[in-house]
């Protein structure tokens, strides 16, 4: 039997006599090395061919949500919650099967974060498309999906959540504040990002943003909430791409 590398599979049987212990110390010492090479010979092929994605990014909802009263009424405009039923799971489910498996988990990922929304997960969803958008500019097997789950911003939560999710990076809005002040409205972010492998927060930083109309990608109409959001998603996806992409390697 031959295995699609085109080696044969029947060798392996062939190799128990090099596994026999010897009473002799020189011939004991010989089969070391061979052994090893062989060890090394089959497991890279069982891993051959086996795609790997990177970087592998989640993005949380915040920690900590702080409004001002004068901004509830459009806060909570960006409250909703969607019902899907058995079959539309099912046809999305089918709908992803040939596909990549790194798309296969964004759109998942993105497909079951959309059901309940808020303000707060409004930003992780804008920040979430923007960095997607930024990382398949470099890579086609990039992996970044939002989630709803939440951290303190410690290290040691943050090491767990990368577990949960398999993923090598976590973008953490540790807290979102939004406000008047002078009759404006703005909404600051305390924005983390820790690095799996580091075990370390490598980011953490406070952005603010007004109710101008950034323009391009981030386009939005001038006064509102949006336009605060994404002036912090402006300034903060550079932080973060320069931090992730800075220690990403093709």
């Amino acid at each position: 039997m031959s295995s699609s590398s085109g080696l044969d599979i029947q060798l392996i049987p062939h190799l128990q006599q090099y596994l026999i212990v010897s009473s002799k110390p020189k011939t004991k010492l010989l089969m070391h090395p061979l052994i090893i090479l062989i060890i090394s010979i089959f497991t890279s092929l069982l891993t051959y061919g086996q795609t790997v994605y990177k970087p592998r990014i989640v993005v949380l909802d915040p920690y900590q949500k702080k409004y001002d009263t004068a901004l509830l009424a459009e806060i909570i405009k960006f409250e909703s919650e969607a019902y899907t039923t058995p079959e539309e799971e099912r046809e999305f489910l089918e709908s992803l099967k040939n596909k990549e498996k790194n798309n296969q988990k964004i759109e998942k990922g993105e497909w079951e974060f959309r059901k309940k929304m808020d303000f707060g997960s409004m930003f992780t969803l804008s920040l979430d498309g923007m960095l997607t958008f930024m990382v398949f500019g470099q890579t086609d097997k990039g992996i970044v999906f939002p989630s709803h789950d939440t951290s303190n911003g410690e290290a040691s939560n943050l090491k767990s959540i990368a577990k949960k999710h398999d993923v090598l990076w976590v973008v953490n809005p540790v807290s979102l504040h939004s406000y008047v002040k002078e009759g404006n409205k703005f909404t600051t972010v305390r924005l983390q990002v820790y690095d799996a492998k580091k075990n370390k927060i490598v980011l953490d930083k406070e952005y603010t943003g007004d109710k101008k109309n950034p323009g391009f990608e981030l386009s939005c109409e001038s006064g509102t909430l949006d336009c605060t959001v994404n002036n912090v998603i402006d300034p903060s996806l550079h932080d973060v791409l320069l931090t992730i992409l800075g220690g990403y390697q093709h």
